[in-house]
């Protein structure tokens, strides 16, 4: 069976305060794409997973870190092949790997009916990754805490383009060039995304596309990026402005949505 696991934008990210075990609080409005990632779930020997376009070890996926920790917890095997068709690029900003993780623990806690509540796969998930509670729910919202604290929000389904500068940013690396100092000179102030300067600062990849974009429209940083959004009028706009965009700077047009489509696969899935 094939399941999705679409990718999600950040409408907005602050962070609120650096904890004492070593993570953010942060206040961010999630919401989906209707576009991301296909996983495919076919009974096996064994358990395995594996990517396809965007190799992603085995060790060290998400999705074999989430199962494996499913196992240990239901003390069965999961034997069951599942194959990633990986359309969201890594270091995007767009929870790609928690997408894939929580699409992966809802699709194979069906298929091999373990039937562990939501809270249970949310208490799993939530130790291998900040944004797998909120693909877990499937509903876009306000996100506070670590991550876990997710309030259910609807706001407006747009036609958006999202761009792909040509590199990678560690999440892990852009929360740990930011100081306490300056969590609280932005604290208040910000409206935005507050890692939109250091992003800009740091690649020029980013920066470039960044700048071609906004001669032309507002444009905006989704996580701790690489990936910036536009909204647009139609494909058409959003394919005339990339026609004189930057070398090797991909795209994707699509729209966002309040619900992810897993939500609805799942409960038609039959099994």
């Amino acid at each position: 069976m094939i399941f999705s696991s679409p990718a999600k934008i950040n409408l907005s990210l602050k962070v609120v305060k650096k904890r004492l075990d070593g993570f953010h609080d942060i206040d961010s409005d999630f919401q989906f794409l209707n576009w991301g990632d296909k996983i495919e779930i076919i009974p096996a020997k064994k358990l395995s997973v594996s990517t396809k376009k965007i190799h992603v070890s085995q060790k060290e996926n998400l999705v074999t870190k989430a199962l494996k920790k499913m196992e240990s917890f239901c003390n069965t095997k999961l034997n069951y092949s599942v194959n990633i068709l990986k359309k969201i690029p890594i270091g995007s900003g767009l929870g790609g790997g928690s997408s894939n993780a929580a699409t992966a623990m809802l699709a194979v806690n069906s298929v091999a009916k373990l039937n562990l509540s939501l809270d249970v796969l949310e208490n799993i998930g939530k130790s291998l990754g900040s944004d797998i509670p909120f693909f877990l729910k499937g509903l876009s919202g306000k996100v506070s805490g670590i991550g876990e604290i997710i309030e259910p929000k609807k706001f407006s389904e747009e036609l958006i383009m999202i761009l792909f500068p040509e590199c990678s940013i560690s999440t892990k690396d852009a929360y740990s060039a930011i100081t306490s100092e300056q969590i609280l000179d932005k604290r208040d102030k910000l409206t935005g995304n507050f890692f939109e300067e250091w992003v800009l600062s740091n690649y020029p990849q980013v920066r470039e596309a960044f700048d071609f974009i906004s001669k032309k429209m507002k444009v905006n940083i989704s996580g701790t990026g690489s990936s910036l959004f536009t909204k647009i009028k139609s494909f058409e706009e959003g394919k005339e402005i990339m026609d004189n965009a930057p070398n090797k700077l991909g795209y994707v047009i699509t729209n966002t949505i309040n619900k992810s489509p897993l939500l609805d696969e799942l409960l038609n899935s039959g099994v």
